[in-house]
């Protein structure tokens, strides 16, 4: 029954690709339902423990970690075989967010004596910061390590129809994660959610040793063995400077956060003069943006199951890395014209609603796949070390880019959306034209059966 409708909705899948995409499909659901049933809870646990305030620092702190950590990772690929490697992160966070999940439930085994000047030049409780830069680290690599893997042992046209299935699995733990945090946070607490997330990732290891009886790495040479890289921990930043297809790559990965951030906040500027936080305790703001996720991941749900093999298969890749820019160009602009032709602060609330939902939810399902597969015509190097880069630390940047933005001219709502407006659409002119370059090099590298080294 399941083959049936698996087939029906993305593509017709050979009996080993329904196995091997299940398989991965189930190792995804948990990786993401575990990675926001975490997210979810960090800007909380953040506040409790040291002050929400702070928290445009911990970005910023959170960046510096990161790249600390892309870089000992760039190490460990040197060194492991890629299934090991995954167990070893896997166990590594799983463990680590158990432990703070019992740390978050006895903070008194971490407590500084009160007339400690230890560590005093930090505000609040150096868990709080510890947490937060944790589970950004675990966001960064983890699911970069696990789509790396796919890419190489995934062809291209068994990737058009077993992406959808996978990242529709990935929805649903987005779903599942989120919702399970909102509906027991409260009876269990902090603590148990932080040690159930470390549990579900703590099982991850033993999909992938089941995946890797059944799977075909496409760089393995002729006895079967994983080709070790030999460079060093820089080579991934190397390649994306002097190979313009992984350049290409990267400016279809993260300019959408500069768009994104800027779009998202002219829309909770709209919201907070609608729904003053004074008066009602912020009540009304909180449902906006609870109502704002739920159209997010009701949309990402039902592409994931109708649009994105379908639209893979039928039009091809370049359609795919075009259309997604193309919509938000056409989306920006309208809400452009809505702002020039009078519309009113609700409307524009709902016009920005809108179109973050369309954003969101076509990056998880649309762009997201389309980017993953643009990896499988690479080498080893570009899939794990100039992968962990761009996901780890050229997403980071972008949003900060993008918060600069908003941060420069966020003390006036029509500055904002007009000048915010025509740097979202200067950018996603450069992005369309990028992504075309990049569309068009996958086909090349296909047709002549090459890889980008």
């Amino acid at each position: 029954m399941f083959a049936k409708v698996a087939r029906f909705l993305w593509g017709n899948m050979s009996e080993e690709e329904l196995k091997k995409f299940s398989i991965l499909s189930g190792a995804y659901f948990f990786l993401i339902g575990s990675y926001w049933l975490l997210r979810v809870m960090k800007d909380s646990v953040f506040s409790v423990l040291v002050d929400y305030r702070q928290q445009p620092f911990a970005k910023m702190v959170s960046l510096f970690v990161v790249i600390g950590v892309v870089l000992f990772y760039n190490k460990l690929v040197n060194i492991f075989k890629r299934n090991t490697l995954f167990y070893i992160i896997a166990l590594f966070f799983g463990v680590g967010f158990i432990t703070l999940g019992y740390l978050i439930s006895h903070p008194y085994l971490v407590s500084l004596p009160a007339d400690s000047t230890f560590l005093s030049f930090i505000p609040g409780k150096i868990l709080g910061w510890f947490i937060y830069c944790f589970i950004e680290s675990f966001g960064s690599l983890m699911p970069a390590l696990f789509l790396a893997i796919v890419a190489s042992s995934t062809t291209t046209e068994s990737a058009k129809r077993g992406y959808g299935m996978m990242f529709c699995f990935a929805q649903l733990g987005s779903l599942v994660g989120t919702s399970f945090v909102a509906h027991y946070v409260k009876p269990l607490g902090f603590g148990i959610l932080f040690a159930i997330g470390g549990i579900l990732i703590s099982m991850l290891p033993l999909f992938m040793k089941k995946y890797m009886k059944i799977a075909v790495f496409l760089d393995e040479d002729k006895s079967g063995k994983e080709q070790k890289s030999k460079t060093g921990i820089l080579e991934g930043l190397k390649l994306i400077a002097t190979h313009p297809y992984i350049a290409g790559i990267l400016v279809v990965t993260v300019v959408y956060e500069v768009i994104s951030t800027i779009v998202e906040f002219q829309m909770g500027i709209c919201a907070t003069q609608i729904y003053p936080v004074a008066l009602d305790g912020g009540a009304g703001f909180a449902w906006f943006k609870a109502l704002n996720g739920v159209y997010v991941a009701g949309l990402s749900l039902a592409f994931a199951l109708l649009g994105t093999s379908f639209f893979m298969r039928k039009f091809g890749l370049k359609f795919c890395l075009i259309m997604f820019p193309a919509m938000i160009g056409i989306t920006i602009a309208i809400l452009f014209g809505l702002y020039i032709f009078g519309a009113s602060l609700n409307v524009l609330m709902w016009g920005f609603f809108a179109a973050v939902v369309v954003f969101k939810g076509l990056s998880y399902t649309l762009n997201n796949p389309s980017k993953e597969v643009i990896y499988i015509p690479t080498s080893k190097d570009v899939k794990f070390k100039a992968k962990s880069w761009i996901d780890g630390f050229g997403g980071r940047t972008s949003k900060t880019v993008g918060s600069t933005v908003t941060a420069t001219l966020g003390g006036n709502l029509s500055t904002l959306i007009v000048v915010g407006s025509f740097i979202s659409l200067g950018i996603v002119a450069f992005w369309i034209f990028v992504a075309a370059f990049v569309g068009n090099k996958f086909n090349e590298l296909q047709k002549n059966n090459k890889i980008i080294e």
